[in-house]
């Protein structure tokens, strides 16, 4: 995997700098790039804005696992920008990517890459935790 060029552009929303990231998977004896996925990025937003190093290991894993994935139903719990995500729908898995109730800009921007990416993924939201009555 490899990360390639970062486009910048200004969020009408938020009017903050925000950046499309393209993560690129491919296949390790070719040199054609397989798979590639764009990611709206802020910074200066909540942190379920911006593409993690983990959520990038996560991603190169599913693409290594790929065969395992396919026809799988995939459930990413806080998935923020959604890259692994992203990936697991790319290869064939029915996703359903998950964030907190009240983070309103990340579930938008889920939606968003989801379009970008011409993948169908259920967006849902998840309660805190600490919102829940034990």
């Amino acid at each position: 995997m490899e990360d390639d060029d970062e486009t910048t552009v200004t969020s009408k929303e938020s009017l903050h700098m925000t950046t499309i990231s393209r993560h690129s998977f491919s296949i390790t004896d070719q040199t054609e790039k397989a798979l590639t996925i764009q990611i709206i990025e802020n910074m200066k937003e909540d942190y379920g804005l911006f593409v993690w190093p983990c959520s990038i290991a996560l991603a190169e894993y599913v693409w290594q696992q790929r065969l395992r994935f396919a026809g799988t139903s995939v459930v990413e719990l806080g998935a923020g920008t959604s890259l692994p995500g992203l990936v697991a729908a790319k290869v064939g898995a029915e996703v359903t990517l998950t964030d907190s109730s009240n983070r309103v800009e990340v579930l938008k921007n889920m939606r968003r890459m989801c379009d970008l990416n011409k993948v169908n993924c259920k967006v849902n939201y998840h309660l805190h935790l600490s919102k829940l009555a034990i």
